[in-house]
């Protein structure tokens, strides 16, 4: 259908602060609105009609566009001004609250078992002894700076089953797999000369 507008974002995720540029409904008058709610409506039933048994997600899409169509259409009824505003959207603003807070709990808890990680392989390593720091050491150059627990008990069983020389000798494996590793690399990377043959005549 000709000038059909896009369905709207749904807010799911938090918007950067200040007016909210990205959602199609801003500017639009209430029978901008009630045209685009229009329009979802008859998406929704297209979407409804042609829904894959194995794959409704085109159908899920098309009821979230058209029950966010009817909320703006509900807020720009009620808003003083004659055209929607997202900024003057309570619904709007209350949902990217709730999606920076939603955010803000994740990351703290990322951030939380993070150091908790780093608390629990200091103490592994101050459990290995200094026996094991070259092993250690081997293994971060190597690539291997997030170690399980099962890591650090293999660290601790090699340190305690191992003379010096062998420990070295496993670092200088460990080493020159991460030199091979590196060298191997650089050639996929490096460009390739065509090879230009001459006409001998």
């Amino acid at each position: 259908m000709p000038g059909r507008l896009p369905p709207p974002a749904v807010p799911a995720l938090p918007r950067p602060a200040g007016p909210v540029t990205g959602c199609p409904a801003v500017g639009l008058t209430v029978a901008a609105i009630d045209r685009a709610v229009a329009d979802a409506h008859t998406d929704l039933r297209t979407a409804d009609r042609h829904a894959d048994a194995g794959d409704e997600s085109a159908l899920a899409r098309a009821a979230l566009a058209y029950q966010e169509w009817q909320r703006i259409r509900g807020e720009a009824a009620t808003a003083a001004g004659e055209t929607y505003d997202p900024d003057r959207d309570l619904g709007l603003q209350r949902a990217q609250t709730a999606a920076r807070h939603r955010q803000d709990v994740v990351q703290c808890a990322a951030e939380a078992a993070h150091d908790a990680r780093q608390r629990t392989d200091a103490a592994h390593r101050q459990f290995a002894g200094a026996a094991a720091g070259p092993l250690y050491t081997a293994l971060a150059r190597a690539g291997l700076y997030t170690l399980t627990d099962e890591d650090h008990q293999a660290v601790r069983e090699l340190t305690r089953h191992l003379d010096p020389a062998a420990l070295r000798q496993v670092a200088g494996w460990l080493e020159r797999t991460r030199a091979t590793a590196l060298a191997l690399a650089a050639a996929q990377e490096r460009p390739v000369r065509p090879v230009v043959r001459r006409n001998r005549f």
